[in-house]
């Protein structure tokens, strides 16, 4: 949950009501069994790919799109929209992936 554009990308585009597409937003399946992920996707009965789906939805005017290698991914993509994450989820997960302090980079693989 590469939380890079947060720094002022997002910012900047919610400020000017622009929607943000988060690309990526599993990091190519690296959160798809995420450990810290799996608990949080647990007490859902969802997976760690629809918690980080999820995690990055709940901003306004963010849009993802998630890679889907097949039916089944597909299905879990489109089931993420409905996970609502509550405030004990995000004072989980929010620490394990905070935004950045300074300008960065993208990281790209």
């Amino acid at each position: 949950m590469n939380a890079g554009v947060e720094f002022d990308l997002l910012p900047w585009q919610q400020l000017h009501q622009m929607p943000l597409m988060a690309y990526s937003p599993i990091d190519q399946g690296a959160l798809a069994d995420h450990p810290s992920l799996r608990a949080v996707a647990e007490s859902h009965r969802a997976t760690p790919a629809q918690v980080a789906l999820a995690w990055v939805l709940r901003q306004p005017g963010v849009m993802a799109i998630p890679k889907a290698t097949n039916a089944v991914h597909l299905h879990h993509n489109w089931a993420a929209r409905h996970l609502r994450l509550d405030e004990a989820d995000l004072a989980r997960l929010d620490p394990l992936f905070p935004p950045p302090r300074r300008k960065r980079p993208l990281a790209m693989r």
